[in-house]
Formats: C-alpha cells, sequence, structure tokens
C-alpha cells in the first residue's frame, strides 16, 4: 500500500479511479488519424469545446502556465488542429480556434467517449448505478466543502485526454 494513503479503503478508491481512466481514455483506435499526443488533448478539447479563447485564457482553463501552454498552443496550430484569429474586440490580441480538423478530431473522440461511458454504466446493475451516483455526490460535497475545485465550466463531463 501506498505510503501517502492513510486506510485500505482510500487506496483502493485511488486504484479504481486510475484503472478508469485507462478504461475511460482513448484508446489507440480512437486517436488513429489524429496526431496529438495524448498531453495535448485537453487543450483541443477545451478550445474545440468553448471556442474561441487567448492563450491565457487556455492556461486557466487546463491548469497549466502560460510559459506552457503557448508553445502547447504553437504546436495545435502547427499541426493543423487550431488557428491563431484576430480578436474582434481588441486588435492587439489573438485567440484560438478550432479548425474543422481539429473540431472535427475533437467531436469524434467526445463521441467516443461517450458511447465507451454509457456501455460501461449500463452494463452496472441499477443498484450499483445509484450507488455510484450517491457516491460521487458525497464525493463532490466533500470537495467543495474543502475548496477544491468542483465547477463544470470547463469540464461538464471528463475529457478523453484526462485521466482520473
Amino acid at each position: 500500500m501506498s505510503p501517502t494513503h492513510r486506510d485500505p479503503t482510500t487506496h483502493r478508491l485511488m486504484e479504481s479511479m486510475h484503472r478508469l481512466g485507462s478504461t475511460l481514455g482513448p484508446s489507440p483506435e480512437d486517436v488513429a488519424g489524429i496526431d496529438v499526443p495524448r498531453h495535448q488533448l485537453r487543450a483541443l478539447f477545451v478550445v474545440a469545446k468553448h471556442g474561441p479563447m487567448s492563450v491565457s485564457a487556455l492556461a486557466e482553463a487546463i491548469e497549466a502556465t502560460l510559459a506552457s501552454t503557448s508553445p502547447l498552443a504553437d504546436r495545435l496550430v502547427k499541426a493543423g488542429y487550431l488557428e491563431r484569429v484576430p480578436d474582434p474586440d481588441d486588435r492587439r490580441r489573438v485567440l484560438l480556434v478550432a479548425t474543422a480538423r481539429g473540431q472535427e478530431g475533437a467531436d469524434t473522440l467526445m463521441r467516443r467517449f461517450h458511447e465507451r461511458f454509457e456501455r460501461l454504466v449500463e452494463a452496472m446493475s441499477p443498484e450499483g448505478r445509484e450507488a455510484l451516483e450517491a457516491g460521487l455526490t458525497d464525493m463532490i460535497r466533500a470537495a467543495e466543502g474543502l475548496g477544491l475545485r468542483t465547477d463544470h465550466r470547463h469540464h461538464r463531463h471528463p475529457e478523453p485526454g484526462d485521466r482520473a
């Protein structure tokens, strides 16, 4: 057992979260034809889902530094998944926008993720689904009570590039 987990239940829950992350994350078949490294998928999903945004807004959304997000955005632009467009409200700024290729790739991966998640939940017993919902709801309340981020402005559903 990891020394960071004080009780066996916490350890088992962490192990389950990691296993589910692997189960729900994109498979090699899912990403075939999308030449974006897995660590860049999250940025692509955020821009594709939320529309035009500055690099600094993207950095905040993916909880990364501006220094690491700027080159990440450069790589996605170079690969043809994002493009930079002038901000119509401020000519000094540029915004990142998903290209048709980027939007299509993100939509395809999200559709596959949702299908996989739905199959998984449907394979559970009704009692298991209810227990999972109750447990996750309780965990969200606990996180809020501890002041941890639980908003879903950027992540209404887990993104395929995320790991549990």
